[in-house]
């Protein structure tokens, strides 16, 4: 009786064995590469049809993801342009070294989703981020407008200085990337 059982375990231990190998030559990953930056995570061929993670996807898009409770996925990209103003001049590059005081116009289209939250942040070319911008309850419309407070920040090294503008949706809890401005310091 014993040998029965042993010789049982080892047959389904086999089956389940086989199907896993089974299944890893079935489902082929990917690697994907969008505008030049490669995805943290992989794509998937599965019966030739790839499938790529919409969140990640989403991110480079600057778009939102959300799942509804009837397996619906809805995306928005909003159409939101940042400016940075020093004074009344427009402004993309300075010099390193320079403390500049300036605030950062936005204005943003097609938001369609209701927003819970809104923050600002500049992080610099060593990912550094100082937030800049924070708001609870913004006005959930089609065409917004918002104006930071004035902001004196040192621009202590060369490269890039990124202003991300990052949104939650109402009921949510993650954080969407929704526009990003450079700033150069040379």
């Amino acid at each position: 009786m014993r040998f029965k059982k042993v010789l049982l375990s080892m047959f389904l231990l086999s089956l389940a064995g086989s199907s896993v190998i089974f299944a890893d030559t079935a489902v082929n990953k990917l690697r994907v590469t969008l505008n030049g930056s490669v995805l943290s995570e992989s794509a998937i061929i599965m019966d030739d049809t790839a499938y790529v993670p919409l969140r990640e996807v989403a991110k480079h898009f600057f778009a939102f993801v959300s799942w509804g409770d009837n397996k619906q996925v809805q995306i928005n990209r909003p159409n939101i342009h940042m400016m940075t103003i020093s004074g009344s001049t427009i402004f993309q590059g300075v010099e390193k070294g320079s403390t500049v005081t300036f605030y950062v116009l936005v204005h943003g289209e097609k938001l369609t989703t209701p927003i819970s939250d809104a923050r600002m942040v500049i992080v610099d070319p060593y990912n550094s981020e100082k937030e800049i911008y924070a708001e609870s309850n913004p006005e959930n419309v089609d065409v917004f407008r918002l104006r930071t407070k004035d902001v004196k920040y040192k621009f202590s090294h060369p490269g890039e200085y990124k202003i991300r503008l990052y949104m939650k949706p109402e009921g949510g809890n993650d954080w969407f990337l929704v526009s990003e401005k450079t700033i150069y310091a040379q």
